[in-house]
Order: C-alpha cells, then structure tokens, then sequence
C-alpha cells in the first residue's frame, strides 16, 4: 500500500523524515525526547508522541518493544523516499579516479562489470551487483574452431559487447583440420552480425541449402541452439564479496546473518535478478516489496545503463535501513561514467 502525501499531516510528515534519518545515521529506536532535544520541534514532547501514535497507527513505524521508541516500517521508509527524501548534496567521492579504473577494465565486460559491483559495494558499504541484460539480443561479432583433439572441438564466440563464451562439442568421428576451416568460414557466413536470438530461432533455415549441413558439428548446432547459441546465468550476473555487507549492525545477529547469506548467495542473487529485475527499468524494492521471502529484510535498488555495445543494470542490496538518498547519488553517477566506458 502507498500512501499519497496528503494521507499524512505536516507534523506527522516532519516527525517520520526525522525518524527515518536518525535512525539510519543511528540503528537505535527513536523517542519523543530524543526528536525534541535534536531537531528543535516546536512543540512538546506530548505531541510529538501523539503523532508518533498516529504514524504508528497509518502502519509507517512501530516499536520493537512496549517502552521503546519508534523505527520505520517498510510502508515508513516507501513513504520516505516518495515524498519526503531530499536529494544528495555534493559528493567528496573522487568520480574521476572511478571512472578511470572502470575505464582500464572496459575492454572486457566481466572484467568491467565485475569491478562495477565491487566498487559499488566498497563506496556504498553494501552489496554491489552488476548484470548484462537482453543477453539474448548479443550481436554475435566472431566465431572460431578450435581443434582440441580428433573427436573434440572448441566453439568460441565472441560477441559485439565483448563477452566471449566457448564450448566444447564432443564427436562421434574425427573431424579433419580441412573440415574445421571450410565449417567455420560457413558459421561466419551465416551468423556474424545476428543476434543470439535471430540465431537460435533461424540457424536451421540459414545452414539447409550448406552441402556442410549435414556435418557432425552443423548437426550438433542444429540440435539445440537454444543451448549452445546463449550466455549462461552465471556469466550475466556479477557480484562483490559480502564483506563491507555484513559489516553493518543488522547483521550481527546471528539469525539475520543466516538469513543475509542465503539472499547474497550467488545463485540466488543471479536467479533473483534474472527472474525479476530483467527489464529495462530502474527498481527501489523495499523489504515486503520484494518477490521472494528471504528477501523481506533487504531494500534492492538498480539502475540501467544503455553502453554502446551492450545493456545492463547495477545495483545494491542492503538492509531496509540504507541512506536512500546517497545510495541513489552513488548509482545515478556510476550509470553516468558506465554508459560513457562501455
């Protein structure tokens, strides 16, 4: 549920961005006396309580225990970032030095996205994510044979973007060097300059009237090009370690340790964002927002970047409790300098 602005009073709406901001400088539990002394309200702490009540009562925080003061809700910080986050001020992080290291690291695009995420997650203190999206519209710039062995050959595909993938094709007969040249001039003919989706859905049509069609290796192509003609998950997604992550207080306790661990794994964080944050759009998903369970107690927010040779999007996973404002000033200026790298 969103609230629209006008749901809540002006008094209310000054009370919640206090809370929400001290409480992510602090992690503690925010009073009615602490709001006082720090922020100058002008009026008592009374009602300053009553609106806190108020604000609990719309579901926008709550207490952790009955004498505590308040933290944000999940609905809080929602309401928080739409309508009350003012946006970063000038940053002292040096952009220039970044944008130089990502650029030494723009030749390739693991080398480049993987420095992405763990930069992110170093300036952010959270967990850094990088990933290729529409993997399948890679426009397929090289194609190679490698002899391996008499019964095993080496496909290597480079793509415009510069991911390059091989993989192995075991034979049932041996395959002569002669068959290798004339089979991959026929793949160069045929496939250079299609997208990895034009060539899985067209490679059978554009290899029938090829006298090499009926080879092993074209064969083998033919078969499943779904399967040899695509990026697989783990080279889409690329994370940084989870050290600066479990750094923050949330995470020392051991149950949201466990819990943490098991979202950041790699497997799941590829298939999250592969099966949910794919499209070309900017995601904040916030606690309950997200699609899956264990990542109820994690804020995930994305950025796209549209490069020259190829899109993706980066983004952090933290706890609900990140600096909204900082952390979308941190992606808004590394999808400036990667759209400009790659």
């Amino acid at each position: 549920m969103n609230l629209k602005k006008s749901d809540i009073s002006i008094r209310e709406q000054q009370v919640l961005k206090a809370i929400v901001e001290d409480y992510i400088v602090d992690h503690v539990p925010i009073g009615s006396n602490v709001l006082k002394n720090k922020h100058a309200f002008d009026c008592s702490s009374a009602t300053l309580r009553n609106a806190m009540a108020s604000l609990e009562k719309k579901k926008l925080m709550m207490h952790t225990y009955t004498s505590s003061g308040r933290i944000p809700t999940d609905l809080g910080y929602r309401y928080y970032v739409d309508h009350l986050m003012q946006q970063s001020g000038k940053s002292f992080l040096d952009y220039n030095a970044i944008e130089t290291e990502l650029t030494i690291s723009s030749n390739s695009v693991d080398a480049l996205l993987k420095t992405t995420a763990i930069m992110l997650s170093k300036i952010s203190h959270l967990f850094g994510v990088a990933m290729i999206l529409q993997y399948d519209r890679s426009i397929l710039n090289e194609i190679e044979l490698v002899h391996l062995s008499s019964d095993r050959i080496m496909v290597v595909l480079g793509m415009k973007s510069g991911l390059v993938r091989s993989i192995v094709l075991n034979m049932v007969v041996s395959v002569s060097e002669k068959d290798i040249s004339n089979i991959t001039v026929l793949l160069k003919e045929k496939l250079l300059g299609l997208t990895l989706k034009e060539i899985q859905n067209t490679i059978a049509e554009r290899m029938q009237d090829s006298p090499l069609a009926d080879h092993e290796i074209i064969q083998i192509l033919l078969n499943n090009p779904k399967e040899h003609f695509v990026i697989p998950d783990n080279e889409l997604v690329f994370t940084s370690s989870n050290r600066e992550l479990l750094d923050q207080p949330e995470y020392q306790h051991v149950e949201n340790l466990q819990k943490t661990l098991v979202a950041i794994d790699n497997e799941n964080v590829t298939q999250y964002f592969k099966t949910y944050l794919n499209k070309q759009n900017n995601y904040m998903l916030i606690g309950n927002e997200n699609m899956e369970t264990m990542y109820n107690d994690c804020t995930i927010v994305t950025h796209v970047f549209v490069g020259s040779s190829f899109q993706g999007q980066i983004g952090i996973i933290g706890p609900t409790r990140i600096p909204y404002a900082n952390i979308l000033k941190i992606l808004n200026n590394f999808t400036e300098i990667i759209n400009r790298v790659c």
